[in-house]
């Protein structure tokens, strides 16, 4: 039994100014070939290997690949990695039968030209396989779940935590829903529906809140045989495209039952729409707060998430850091931030550990703001690497480029050269720096920094800034997605927009 393997994911966000190019990926990560089975990080590729050793099946590797989120792939970009993949399809092939394919998509990339790449690269395996041989996907549940998608795989699994922690089994689950498949044992149906509706990324966690309730619903569903297994995609919120919307997809053995639970959950997510807005408090606020934390044993943790790299943000932003010394809090807290700015990383490197400097810092990518000028220490030198345990998958390395910790009084501000998953608190315990024993600890992540900062504090709190990954979605300049859309629209019949 030969069974091909491979993965394309980035999460693309269409408001920010950066385009994505192939040595985005390059810079997290791409491998090919064998490397791609040998890999130790723990993601779904590690789980599809797993499983398809475990059932003596020969693996066929193609390529798996992924860059940070940022914004739309060029079309230059696109059109390569369509390139990579056609020929390791085509090596496969030659190699001798396909008997399955297992592949690794976000579901949240755009390319310029192309609303739908994974529907796209679905095509491309399509054409290579085939309409007969099976080919069961993995998806982040903030996936735009598109027809095209749905009506050309015999199955999908989305991940069912979020902040994702469930990569592997999530891989471990679709390889085995392929060799049932592929063994004849199961010949499953797909079953969609969509919901007009935006869920704020601020307050999706799948194990707590209006989400976490749906979840258990959908558990209920698959235990009473509804479903074979049920996936929630409450979609990314900064697409700007045409065919978008959350939704809800079931993998049932009877598609009439299996519409009926797909409909029955996209439902009661409709019903919770009021249930997910985000309090949102201002820079002021929260320092405030760790003022009047100070001493309590566990930092305050703000998220600048309108910044965040992981939602497709330069993460650039200084609004934070600006305020926060406009009102003096280098004198009166110990708190760590994070920028990413190149040209700063390398005039402080070039001054040295123990200078002092004045450094131009901020928007140095993007035209949202304007820089500050900051006076301070260089503490530290790095080379940017560390070993993720909560950000993406166990063991995956980031990598931020060059970097320096620059001192301004209690603020330690981390500059980096590259954008970079940001929730995990290993960025800065990898210079030297311990978010526990801070007063704040700022990150620029809108949810996934929970899986690790909630076992370092309770006090999480969500900023109200600007940037191209905003919690207020009314300021996001949308003007290609379908109306009405909630929660822009209200009061309409949805089920009718849904069919």
């Amino acid at each position: 039994m030969r069974i091909v393997v491979g993965g394309i994911l980035q999460e693309s966000n269409s408001f920010s100014p950066k385009k994505t190019t192939v040595q985005d990926f390059r810079n997290y990560f791409y491998i090919t070939g064998e490397e791609l089975t040998e890999a130790a990080f723990e993601n779904e590729v590690k789980g599809f290997c797993d499983q398809l050793r475990l059932n003596q099946a020969e693996i066929v590797p193609t390529l798996f690949c992924m860059a940070v989120s940022s914004g739309p792939l060029s079309a230059t970009a696109f059109n390569e990695l369509k390139a990579d993949l056609d020929i390791r399809l085509q090596a496969a092939r030659d190699g001798g039968g396909v008997d399955g394919v297992l592949f690794a998509f976000h579901g949240a990339m755009v390319a310029e030209g192309c609303d739908d790449t994974e529907g796209e690269l679905i095509a491309l395996i399509r054409r290579h396989i085939g309409e007969q041989t099976p080919l069961v996907i993995t998806l982040d549940p903030h996936a735009n779940m598109t027809a095209r998608i749905a009506g050309k795989v015999n199955g999908l699994v989305g991940y069912k935590t979020f902040p994702h922690i469930d990569f592997y089994e999530t891989g471990l689950q679709a390889a085995g829903l392929l060799l049932s498949i592929v063994n004849k044992e199961s010949e499953p149906v797909i079953a969609m529906r969509k919901v007009p509706m935006i869920v704020p990324a601020e307050n999706g966690q799948f194990h707590s809140g209006p989400l976490g309730a749906l979840w258990e619903e959908a558990r209920r569903g698959e235990q009473r045989g509804e479903s074979l297994i049920t996936s929630l995609f409450p979609v990314q919120p900064w697409l700007d495209i045409e065919e978008y919307g959350s939704a809800v997809v079931v993998v049932g053995s009877d598609r009439e039952r299996a519409q009926r639970e797909a409909d029955r959950l996209a439902g009661l997510l409709w019903e919770k729409r009021y249930e997910f807005g985000v309090e949102l408090l201002t820079v002021d606020e929260a320092m405030e707060l760790a003022l009047r934390c100070q001493g309590s044993g566990k930092p305050v943790v703000i998220s600048d998430s309108a910044d965040s790299p992981g939602a497709g943000s330069t993460g650039d932003s200084n609004f934070v850091l600006r305020r926060a010394l406009e009102l003096g809090m280098e004198h009166k807290l110990s708190g760590m931030l994070s920028m990413v700015d190149a040209p700063a990383v390398d005039t402080a490197i070039r001054a040295g550990v123990g200078s002092s400097v004045t450094l131009s810092v901020g928007y140095s990518q993007s035209s949202q703001g304007t820089p500050i000028e900051v006076f301070g220490k260089v503490r530290t030198i790095g080379d940017g690497e560390f070993v993720m345990v909560g950000a993406h998958a166990k063991n995956t390395v980031g990598r931020m480029g060059r970097c320096v910790v620059l001192q301004i009084g209690g603020l330690s501000v981390l500059l980096q050269e590259r954008a970079i998953f940001t929730g995990d608190p290993a960025m800065y315990r990898s210079v030297g720096l311990e978010p526990a024993t801070a007063d704040f600890v700022m990150v620029k992540s809108a949810n996934q920094f929970r899986a690790q900062y909630e076992r370092l504090s309770n006090k999480i709190f969500i900023l109200d800034t600007p940037g191209s990954s905003s919690a207020n979605l009314f300021d996001m300049p949308f003007k290609r997605i379908a109306r009405p859309m909630y929660p822009f629209d209200d009061h309409f019949d949805w089920q009718q927009l849904s069919l």
